[in-house]
């Protein structure tokens, strides 16, 4: 029988009077390989190994209310049907110094205490150790090239950690994402994936604030976290062109193919990016932008939310039904070109121009679909207008939040929330981590 009782420990040195017997000591809440190894290192230096394990209530004390994952009984279960350990035994009452086996060490005798030699509490094992004749053993963290390093606090956070996605803010170029309205045309867009995040933990979401309805595309990301966390999805096989696809094809099937692919690349790609938008696809496209133009960008962008919002289906009517027309057509050709302007002002640093293409894209926005705008939606512009910000509404169809390019930002929000106090603005960073990156995969 492996597992013994405290009791039992002066007899098992007796057993073992010729024998070098080796212990240690743990939580080992949740048993991976590093425990493993430490115990294949405990056994180089002993003829027997004897484990001790923390209780229940040490656990408790030592981690807090959540801990132990695993109780007592288990765990010393496990341990004792490893080969490396001849003996396990639970530990007593924890004590000064974050010591639970001072009882254990007094009753077993072990020739060999072994520890790693980043025990924080190795000046008070040495002590124990002197006191009853023991020799302590420091043996290094070491991880062989074929493992990952782990842990038990990495396992549980990776256990409960919550998928996470950003949202994407749109510069110019919607709609000609689209392949049912582009055809045979390259449409070109060019966003920017956003925090914080809508975050994805048992089932429920988090949506960190933002209000339903923003034209930052919410709904894709919820779709995309709901893919991400399916059972029967693996990510970690598949590269970035690959779930992007597959998130369009997700989301395509419940809308009857009505939207683009700007939403699905943006969320999958993170940065601030042009892609240019084919019939059967959607390729980000090569950039010389820097870090300081887009730290730039970020700086003089707002995000003000109207507390409004629109009809989407009746804009995306508008939109079809105006498509094919000549006007229609120069339309959407215009609006391609923008986006790919926008980010070839971005390569130049140009952040006035940006915000100036941002204001021609939301004039071809109107002229397209008259019902993407009201009266009261166009007065808010107007006033930002004449404050000397450009900018358009988020989103092609039913969003009610503005991105406004504004040189002094703080001034710009002040002076629109004392116009429109229904208005406010919505925090915000650019994420640039693709959607892999960003939880792991």
């Amino acid at each position: 029988m492996k597992i013994r009782k405290p009791a039992d420990l002066p007899g098992l040195r007796a057993e073992h009077a010729d024998r070098t017997i080796g212990f240690c000591t743990g939580c080992f809440d949740i048993l991976h390989s590093g425990h493993a190894i430490f115990f294949e290192q405990c056994r180089e230096h002993a003829d027997i190994l004897v484990v001790g394990v923390g209780s229940d209530d040490t656990l408790r004390s030592l981690k807090g209310a959540s801990r132990p994952i695993l109780p007592e009984a288990n765990r010393l279960y496990l341990i004792a049907a490893l080969a490396d350990v001849d003996y396990v035994v639970l530990n007593g009452e924890l004590t000064e110094n974050n010591i639970d086996f001072k009882a254990t060490l007094e009753a077993l005798r072990p020739n060999v205490f072994v520890v790693n030699d980043d025990d924080a509490e190795i000046a008070a094992k040495q002590a124990l150790c002197d006191a009853v004749g023991t020799r302590l053993q420091a043996v290094p963290c070491v991880v062989p090239e074929y493992l990952k390093p782990t842990s038990t606090t990495g396992i549980i956070e990776r256990v409960d950690q919550a998928l996470r996605c950003p949202l994407r803010l749109d510069f110019a170029g919607g709609w000609t994402d689209i392949p049912a309205l582009m055809g045979d045309d390259f449409g070109y867009v060019t966003s920017a994936a956003i925090k914080p995040h809508v975050e994805y933990r048992h089932g429920a979401f988090n949506y960190s604030g933002y209000p339903r309805g923003s034209g930052l595309t919410t709904s894709t990301a919820a779709k995309m976290l709901e893919m991400l966390g399916s059972s029967h999805y693996v990510a970690a096989n598949k590269d970035l062109r690959v779930i992007a696809e597959d998130l369009f094809q997700y989301e395509n099937k419940e809308l009857n193919w009505a939207i683009g692919r700007q939403d699905m690349y943006a969320l999958t790609y993170g940065g601030v990016r042009c892609y240019e938008c084919r019939a059967d696809t959607a390729v980000p496209l090569p950039s010389s932008i820097s870090p300081a133009t887009i730290a730039h960008l970020e700086s003089e962008i707002v995000v003000l939310h109207s507390s409004q919002s629109r009809n989407a289906q009746c804009v995306a009517e508008e939109v079809h039904q105006r498509h094919q027309t000549p006007e229609g057509r120069r339309t959407l050709n215009r609006m391609a070109e923008l986006g790919r302007n926008f980010a070839t002002s971005l390569e130049d640093d140009d952040i006035e121009a940006c915000g100036e293409i941002m204001h021609e894209n939301w004039e071809l926005q109107k002229m397209l679909a008259p019902a993407s705008t009201s009266d009261s939606l166009d007065a808010i512009y107007a006033y930002a207008h004449q404050l000397g910000a450009r900018g358009k509404l988020c989103g092609a169809g039913g969003g009610g939040a503005y991105a406004f390019r504004a040189k002094d930002v703080d001034a710009f929000i002040f002076d629109m929330k004392k116009k429109f106090p229904v208005c406010f603005e919505i925090d915000f960073s650019f994420e640039p981590r693709d959607i892999k990156t960003l939880n792991g995969i």
